[in-house]
């Protein structure tokens, strides 16, 4: 599983790279997710404790949290910047709202794919995959009852 954890951080890392998402604050956001993931995954390896598995396991959180920041502000950029756009700068204010949400989510407007801030999403789903079973060892087991005569 930690294979597949590694696969998924390497191509959102190549994704990020080949947009050059880090010109400005929020684009570093997820380079900070997938660091925080490399971390987690690497102490997770090196030394398998209590600690380390609930480590790995609020980073994928944080890192799908990060997934859904990502899409929203994507969907935000284009929704806010589509009013610019040449094919619906004549009629966005005209809209209804349920036509301009569904025009910004399948990508008529705007540069930003709203979809690809998801692709965060398979590195937090893995890594706390990997942490499934790794704690059995670590669970208290209850005392054996004492049987009076």
């Amino acid at each position: 599983m930690a294979l597949l954890v590694v696969i998924s951080i390497l191509s959102v890392a190549v994704a990020l790279a080949y947009e050059r998402h880090w010109e400005e604050f929020w684009q570093v956001v997820p380079w900070v997710a997938l660091a925080l993931s490399v971390l987690a995954l690497v102490a997770l390896v090196l030394r398998t404790s209590r600690a380390t598995i609930r480590i790995a396991r609020i980073v994928a959180v944080i890192v799908l949290v990060t997934a859904l920041l990502g899409i929203w502000r994507h969907f935000d950029h284009n929704y806010v910047t589509a009013v610019m756009d040449q094919d619906y700068s004549d009629r966005w204010d005209d809209m209804p709202v349920v036509e301009r949400v569904w025009t910004v989510a399948n990508g008529s407007v705007g540069h930003v794919p709203v979809p690809a801030a998801g692709a965060l999403v398979p590195v937090g789903v893995t890594l706390w995959m990997t942490t499934l079973g790794l704690g059995e060892q670590f669970r208290r087991k209850p005392e054996a009852r004492r049987q009076t005569p």
